[in-house]
């Protein structure tokens, strides 16, 4: 998969405060543009149960939505233990980015991934992992998704992504 770390625009406290109640009054005031480009691990968590996703930036020409389960695009990809790897090694090492429970009772987790040496190693881990399956529409997006297979099937039905969790800045 051909993927890059990208400069994020993530809620501030006022943001995820309305994240929390499901407000959606977003204004500027509502977001900040993270200091460096970089990968992210999202955690969700429903009843105890927790699935795990790598949010990255995607190639304009091979842009795609996902009509399950919101705005960022979604590919599966078989379970491979060098990524599992990657993940186990890493998220602890970098502070969370942001962390909120929405009124759905999910709670949403961000950690974004900044050492160079590190998001060198998951573009070359990624890139000859075949796509298992994506989810596509006529909107393009830059933003994908990426979650084992093995991840998807915790949830019976995918918790949403909010709309405004994470987005790519446009002037890139």
């Amino acid at each position: 998969m051909e993927i890059k770390p990208f400069t994020a625009v993530l809620p501030t406290e006022a943001g995820l405060h309305k994240l929390t109640t499901n407000d959606h009054q977003w204004t500027s005031a509502d977001e900040r543009v993270q200091p460096s480009a970089g990968y992210y691990w999202y955690e969700l968590t429903h009843n105890g149960i927790h699935q795990w996703r790598l949010i990255a930036s995607w190639p304009e020409q091979l842009s795609v939505t996902t009509m399950l389960p919101g705005g960022i695009n979604t590919v599966l990809y078989p379970k491979q233990p060098v990524i599992e790897m990657l993940i186990d090694d890493w998220v602890g090492h970098f502070p969370k980015t942001c962390e909120f429970t929405d009124a759905q009772g999910v709670t949403h987790r961000l950690w974004q991934v900044t050492e160079a040496e590190v998001n060198a190693d998951i573009t070359e881990t990624m890139a000859p992992v075949a796509p298992r399956k994506t989810w596509l529409t006529t909107t393009s997006t830059p933003l994908v998704m990426l979650v084992a297979d093995s991840e998807w099937t915790k949830f019976k039905t995918q918790p949403q992504v909010p709309e405004h969790l994470i987005q790519q800045l446009t002037n890139q």
